[in-house]
């Protein structure tokens, strides 16, 4: 399973500004790009750029979808980001193996 993670912005440079600050490095990317679109293999890697965008809608002017394989695509927003990262991790979370105890 995979997700598919679609970042846009209608504000000239503001994607790039926004991963510049995420990585903390200069991003090679055109300040006219207005979506980026990830797809993660491992998908409670998307975690973590959701919460942050989530947690900086106040300083970035940027919207966020995901989808999971080929299904419907969902709007993420400050209303039900909880709840998506929550039912990913319900979804693909699964305990390590403990080795000890065979």
């Amino acid at each position: 399973m995979a997700i598919t993670v679609n970042l846009w912005s209608d504000k000239a440079g503001e994607i790039k500004r926004f991963l510049e600050k995420y990585y903390e490095k200069d991003i090679k990317m055109d300040d006219d790009v207005e979506q980026l679109i990830y797809v993660y293999e491992k998908p409670l890697e998307a975690v973590d750029l959701i919460s942050v965008v989530m947690d900086n809608k106040d300083k970035y002017r940027l919207s966020l979808c995901i989808q999971v394989d080929s299904h419907d695509i969902h709007p993420v927003t400050a209303e039900n980001h909880n709840d998506i990262i929550k039912g990913m991790f319900c979804l693909y979370y699964k305990e390590p193996e403990d080795s000890a105890q065979n």
